[in-house]
């Protein structure tokens, strides 16, 4: 008897942990400060609007906390196994100065597309000039509803 109710006790302790393990919240979509520096929790994904035109994805994802716009740019080569940023570059301002840089990405998941809009998302790390990472971006698998066309010179419709 004694045996048992020691079972039962682990048992519901085991049971206990595997709940608060499931229950953990992952990593939300937003802003990291690579440095450590800023706080950046209060940025938001704004939008994130693109176009697939048959092995390419064009895509831009705006960040803001309504003072200020992060705007990151990427193409994307869709492809098997896996797709995979071809390209990209972001701008922010804020602060009273702009900071640009390029994009990298540690993990890019893409969903879709024949049949209807295509899905992005993944972890980006925003480069400075000089290579660093200054921010990592992380991008919730997002339905690309809206579309965008850009105009010669690289500026949106």
């Amino acid at each position: 008897m004694l045996c048992q109710l020691k079972f039962i006790k682990f048992a519901l302790l085991c049971g206990l942990l595997v709940l608060l393990a499931a229950c953990r919240r992952s990593n939300p979509p937003g802003i990291e400060d690579m440095a450590g520096h800023t706080d950046l929790s209060v940025f938001k994904l704004d939008s994130l609007q693109g176009v697939r035109d048959g092995d390419r994805l064009t895509a831009q994802a705006l960040f803001t906390d309504t003072s200020s716009i992060l705007t990151i740019d990427m193409n994307f080569l869709i492809g098997t196994p896996a797709t995979t940023l071809q390209s990209g570059g972001w701008r922010w301002a804020r602060n009273n100065q702009l900071e640009t840089g390029t994009v990298a990405a540690p993990s890019v998941t893409f969903l879709g597309g024949q049949n209807g809009p295509p899905s992005i998302g993944g972890t980006f790390d925003l480069l400075a000039p000089d290579g660093a990472v200054r921010y990592r971006v992380r991008i919730p698998v997002t339905q690309l509803k809206q579309r965008f066309v850009r105009k010669p010179g690289g500026s949106k419709n």
